[in-house]
């Protein structure tokens, strides 16, 4: 997907900036709940976020300088904030997720996550609140699982595929139950030896963002069954993760309240059925 272009004013001179898809560690971390948002610390995350989201100014890479000349100035940083949030919708909108049949082993149906948003009949998601500070990802506390309709037959598997540099594909497994739990413990347990150097200084259960990221790593396994890592997720594009913490959201917390709408049909056997995740609700 091209990178996104723009022209802003800083500092009296027309500056031409390209903005960049970011890892997952670059930006998630910075997210604030909104009892952290006090303005300095607001001003302070916002300008790290523009030194990870712009690729360059005027060719060059941006200093700290003109990130923080961006966020000190409403129109630059209104400008910026709009191209970067129809850049990752953008980006979001390309992941697709592989509903497999349960009636055969060949078939299985290709979705987008507007799909889930239409046939669920969710508000628009809002990645960033007031368009501004990022939202709360849905990873980073667990959720109870959706009711689903007795009788009506479920995905065999939600798998997905996203377009990055190589082509991202696996598997997503339902957070929800005390197994959920005990597991994400576990993992919490098996940092704590882990040391806070530079590049795992988000790594606390502190960090809304990292607490996302973790969960991920242990509801995802890649397409050789291997179960994702943190570091994995770290490294993920940031429209990959933000996809993702979407699609496990609408396939496993969301109550399925007609089955009629969502019911889909395999196009190898014909079969119906409804492309969520189980979770015994």
């Amino acid at each position: 997907m091209p990178r996104p272009r723009l022209r802003i004013e800083l500092a009296g001179c027309l500056r031409e900036l390209v903005l960049r898809e970011a890892e997952t560690a670059e930006i998630l971390p910075l997210v604030l709940d909104p009892e952290q948002r006090f303005p300095a610390v607001v001003e302070g995350r916002l300008a790290l976020e523009m030194a990870a989201l712009i690729d360059s100014i005027d060719g060059e890479v941006p200093t700290e300088e003109q990130a923080q000349a961006i966020v000190a100035s409403p129109p630059a940083l209104a400008a910026v904030c709009q191209a970067r949030n129809a850049f990752y919708d953008a980006l979001i909108a390309s992941g697709r997720a592989l509903a497999d049949c349960p009636h055969c082993t060949a078939g299985e149906v290709e979705l987008d996550l507007l799909f889930y948003w239409l046939t669920l009949r969710l508000p628009p998601y809002r990645l960033f609140d007031e368009g501004v500070l990022m939202g709360h990802p849905a990873l980073a506390d667990p959720l109870p699982g959706g009711s689903r309709p007795a009788g009506r037959p479920l995905a065999r598997a939600i798998r997905f595929r996203y377009p990055a540099e190589p082509t991202l594909c696996g598997r997503l497994r339902p957070l929800v139950g005390p197994q959920s739990l005990a597991a994400a413990e576990s993992a919490w347990r098996a940092l704590a030896a882990i040391e806070r150097d530079d590049d795992h200084w988000h790594w606390t259960r502190r960090n809304t963002g990292f607490r996302a990221i973790l969960r991920l790593s242990q509801g995802l396994s890649w397409a050789d069954g291997r179960q994702a890592t943190p570091q994995e997720i770290d490294q993920l594009p940031l429209g990959a993760y933000l996809f993702l913490d979407l699609l496990h959201f609408a396939t496993t917390n969301v109550d399925v309240s007609d089955p009629s709408r969502l019911s889909v049909s395999c196009p190898e056997c014909g079969g119906a059925f409804l492309p969520v995740l189980p979770t015994d609700a």
